[in-house]
């Protein structure tokens, strides 16, 4: 399996350099994003995130985990559906750069007004979860763009694609779950992270 995935990056290494880079821009745009707002908007946002922290819960809520494993499956469902239309590229890059973006965003607001207890917030909580949820964004982006355009190939073409859909579903498919279990990871993180702090 790894071996063909190695291949499948080699082989459509420029749509996978093209959507890294838009993510990184993202981050980079959610950065300065930070720097852009006022002293009243900084203040507002650091009081929602004093009170999003404390609303955050201290054990293993069923609820909780499932909410954020939904919010991924969603998001890489949209992709999925995106992949299957000839026009959907573009708003799946949108989102490669959305995501990157409040990232950025995020990292950046935490640790300018928490300091250290953002750093000790943002290692403890995003860190790993993050190192995961970045390849799969990116692959489960991939897969719908090289598809969309294999769409279009195949429509000037009169070719028949079931076979490629086939593998794209099922590939996105994995990709998905992959996305869930970072989600639920992603909400165990977070708890133990706030138990750690003691926020």
């Amino acid at each position: 399996m790894w071996k063909q995935l190695g291949e499948h990056i080699r082989q459509y290494w420029v749509i996978y350099l093209t959507l890294s880079s838009v993510y990184l821009a993202g981050v980079v745009f959610g950065t300065v994003g930070v720097g852009a707002l006022g002293v009243p908007e900084t203040s507002q946002l650091g009081k929602f995130l004093d009170m999003l922290l404390k609303s955050q819960p201290t054990t293993f809520e069923p609820t909780f985990l499932g909410q954020l494993a939904r919010d991924m499956f969603i998001m890489m469902a949209g992709i999925w559906i995106l992949g299957l239309t000839i026009i959907g590229a573009p708003l799946i890059y949108l989102i490669v750069f959305t995501r990157g973006f409040i990232l950025g965003f995020a990292v950046s607001f935490i640790i300018g007004v928490k300091g250290t207890l953002g750093i000790a917030l943002i290692l403890t909580t995003v860190l790993v979860p993050t190192i995961f949820a970045i390849p799969l964004l990116l692959l489960g982006a991939g897969l719908a763009t090289i598809f969309s355009f294999l769409l279009l190939r195949g429509k000037a073409r009169g070719e028949s694609l079931r076979r490629e859909f086939l593998y794209y579903t099922a590939a996105a498919a994995f990709v998905s779950i992959g996305a869930v279990a970072v989600g639920v990871a992603q909400g165990y993180f977070s708890i133990l992270g706030l138990r750690l702090l003691r926020l």
